[in-house]
């Protein structure tokens, strides 16, 4: 079985704290999972939607988020907010992370501060995107909140050649449309419309988290944990830090007999090469 791959989401710093609102504590919450055992880092540049529903960032603010952490650690540097317009998202692409989220069709999701997100993405506008993703060398995350996404994968990689393997995560429990039961059937079920040659890691909303993260991990498959998925601990407490999350993580992967990777076995999994 692969060594576990675990990713930090830091897209935000704790409860009620703005997504990546300052760039050097990101960083330094990053270093801090890092330290604790994740290999991969998911963070967001703040939104400041100009329309409700529409997320928009700056480019500084991308740029100073990948300079600050990739000075502090070598971690597997994902950036997020795969709502972005297609050329934002190609914009981004050409800043060098290792990895972006990549949105297979749409988002309809409700946050726990009440903000809504609404995007629509085509097919051909995604096929656009791919081939962006391969030119940059920058890896998709492809985003799975139901099985209805995974036929658009298939299409997608049917069309544009891709590295294997691909990486996909599966989300439970997140409000809004696009939500699927947190429970070990809806896991199973999705994990059977996954095409070959994918690997996937687990991100779930609610109380569930750590049950399914567990099983996700008997699996064979990685998790993705922290502040900028889900904010709590236990139920009605909240995790100390990101780092937090992941020494959780780190201590059920030793229970259940299965290794964590390193940054740089996670690139080898992933067939991911370290930026210069």
């Amino acid at each position: 079985m692969q060594p576990l791959i675990i990713t930090a989401s830091c897209g935000r710093l704790g409860p009620g704290r703005e997504r990546g609102h300052n760039a050097a504590d990101v960083a330094a919450s990053v270093l801090e999972a890092y330290k604790a055992g994740a290999a991969v880092a998911q963070v967001r540049a703040v939104s400041r939607p100009e329309e409700p529903g529409v997320p928009r960032t700056s480019m500084q603010d991308w740029i100073e988020l990948r300079d600050r952490i990739r000075e502090k650690c070598d971690i597997i540097l994902h950036f997020g907010v795969a709502a972005m317009s297609v050329d934002e998202r190609i914009s981004i692409l050409e800043l060098g992370p290792d990895m972006a989220s990549f949105l297979l069709g749409h988002h309809d999701l409700r946050f726990e501060n009440g903000q809504n997100l609404y995007t629509l993405r085509t097919r051909e506008d995604n096929q656009r995107l791919l081939e962006a993703h391969v030119r940059t060398g920058v890896k998709p995350e492809f985003e799975l909140f139901h099985t209805g996404l995974t036929w658009n994968m298939r299409y997608l990689i049917e069309r544009v050649p891709i590295a294997k393997p691909y990486w996909c995560t599966l989300f439970l429990g997140w409000p809004g449309g696009e939500w699927s039961p947190p429970t070990p059937e809806e896991l199973l079920n999705r994990l059977k419309a996954l095409p070959e040659d994918a690997t996937y890691t687990l991100s779930t909303v609610g109380d569930e988290q750590t049950a399914l993260s567990a099983l996700a991990i008997h699996l064979g498959g990685h998790v993705r944990i922290g502040f900028g998925d889900y904010a709590y601990y236990r139920p009605g407490v909240p995790a100390d830090s990101n780092a937090h999350f992941v020494q959780r993580i780190v201590r059920l992967a030793d229970d259940l007999s299965r290794p964590v990777a390193t940054a740089d076995q996670a690139r080898d999994i992933l067939g991911i090469k370290k930026r210069s």
